[in-house]
């Protein structure tokens, strides 16, 4: 309809109506690309989805998340996971892809999940990659000491029979460690003087604590939580001792600019913190009895 008006119009006219149309143009094209942007809504987005994508680890990590009897997957992450997709109104859907945790971070970034929630440690490195909530867990770190072990120590030195660490680093012990963990330089830093071993598997590596090829190992509290119930016996043989530095926090990973669904996961947290449910799913999983881990 503007053509017959623009054939009575003069050129500087035209040229004028012409810039005009083109700014308003040049205008709408990053509103439209805003209001479209997976970023600009996540709760939003994920809402009018009726769905919430969460990324977790493809082998079992008990007890963070595991295949339950009943086929379904159980555990610290997933009853979290149930929760925000309960609150938010949605379904829940698994993607169970990585085969790495950083490949965790792969899914959410690369847009194939919402977010991460698999037992994810918040470091600096995944952090310039994605977004990360406050954390919901630290987990303690632990050693596991051989006790004849140590008693051939404690008799050397007498001295520092109530220093377990400071007993242990000597050039003398051996402490295990699993190979490209965070844990080889844990124990570098902690033990200056002992000797790093590095292990392929956690297998392997208990193997070694038990036959005093080790004085200790080094890992988590989840593996030596397992380890306690698989081999309640073992106790007889190996002592945990917990060790109180390097905590490993644990997050929920999400894309990054994603700033309206970090901050009501953030509330969340919060919420689930003051309210105890958070305690209650810890308490049913990691800090049960029947794993409970005590010094001695």
């Amino acid at each position: 309809m503007f053509i017959p008006i623009l054939g009575r119009l003069n050129r500087p006219a035209i040229a004028l109506i012409r810039a005009c149309m083109l700014a308003l143009l040049a205008l709408a094209a990053p509103l439209s690309a805003q209001a479209q942007s997976p970023g600009a809504s996540a709760l939003a987005r994920i809402q009018a989805a009726g769905k919430l994508t969460v990324a977790v680890f493809f082998e079992d990590v008990v007890p963070f998340f595991y295949v339950g009897p009943d086929g379904k997957l159980i555990g610290v992450d997933p009853a979290i996971a149930e929760d925000i997709a309960e609150k938010l109104g949605v379904t829940l859907e698994y993607n169970r892809a990585a085969t790495t945790f950083d490949g965790l971070i792969d899914e959410v970034v690369e847009g194939r999940a919402d977010m991460a929630i698999s037992l994810l440690s918040d470091t600096l490195e995944r952090a310039a990659r994605a977004s990360f909530s406050q954390s919901y867990v630290s987990v303690r770190q632990f050693l596991l000491i051989n006790r004849l072990q140590l008693g051939r120590l404690v008799a050397a030195d007498p001295e520092r029979a109530n220093d377990i660490p400071a007993l242990l680093n000597n050039p003398q012990s051996r402490i295990g460690v699993i190979d490209g963990t965070s844990y080889v330089g844990f124990v570098a830093e902690d033990f200056p003087e002992a000797q790093n071993v590095a292990f392929n598997t956690w297998a392997e590596m208990l193997a070694a604590v038990k036959s005093g090829d080790l004085v200790a190992l080094m890992y988590d509290e989840i593996e030596i939580g397992n380890w306690r119930l698989a081999d309640s016996a073992g106790a007889v043989e190996l002592r945990p001792y917990h060790l109180a530095g390097h905590p490993d926090t644990i997050a929920i990973a999400m894309p990054p600019g994603n700033t309206d669904l970090k901050a009501w996961v953030d509330l969340y947290l919060t919420k689930a913190k003051s309210n105890g449910f958070l305690d209650g799913v810890l308490n049913t999983y990691l800090y049960s009895k029947d794993r409970a881990l005590i010094d001695g």
